[in-house]
């Protein structure tokens, strides 16, 4: 009887081990460029909401000394169509939803990563045959892609070229590579 232990794992071949590779690097990009992307909207959500909230008692202040003072009416109504158009806004942009969509999807990238990683490193110590590393990363894929699509922003070209500059140098430096 041969031993289990003793019988060499059947090699990944140089395409999966790329594509698992690629699927690594590019989780870790996606992930921080996601984590960066929600914490843009989580911030554009409070500002709009402190703008709101700041406009309330300033127009409610102008209106209290318009009284007084009937030149004080235009800027009443100046503040008051700047806290319709920032009412307005609040409830199109949707900011709020947006940034913890993008947040959910930047923990699933994590995830993904980790569940990478762990492949990564049973494909360096051949410890995963060809067609069980491919079915993983497969699973991988599909798994990310079902949580990419729930993002409706566009791309934000800074954000996505500095994750993935800062992503590279950390695989770089995590992997010797």
């Amino acid at each position: 009887m041969i031993d289990q232990g003793d019988v060499a794992m059947a090699t990944v071949t140089d395409q999966t081990r790329n594509a698992v590779w690629r699927t690594l690097c590019d989780l870790e990009w996606n992930g921080r460029y996601y984590d960066a992307l929600a914490d843009k909207y989580r911030f554009r959500y409070l500002a709009l909401r402190f703008g709101i909230l700041g406009s309330v008692p300033v127009e409610g202040a102008i209106l209290y000394f318009a009284v007084s003072y009937p030149w004080l009416f235009i800027p009443a109504v100046l503040v008051g169509v700047v806290l319709a158009v920032l009412t307005v806004w609040d409830a199109v942009s949707n900011y709020a939803e947006q940034a913890a969509i993008i947040r959910l999807t930047a923990f699933a990238c994590d995830d993904l990563k980790r569940d990478s990683e762990a492949l990564w490193r049973r494909i360096e110590a051949a410890r995963i045959t060809n067609d069980e590393a491919e079915s993983a990363h497969e699973s991988i894929t599909e798994r990310w892609a079902t949580a990419t699509q729930r993002v409706q922003s566009g791309t934000h070209h800074r954000l996505n070229v500095r994750a993935y500059q800062d992503a590279n140098q950390d695989i770089r430096n995590r992997y010797a590579v």
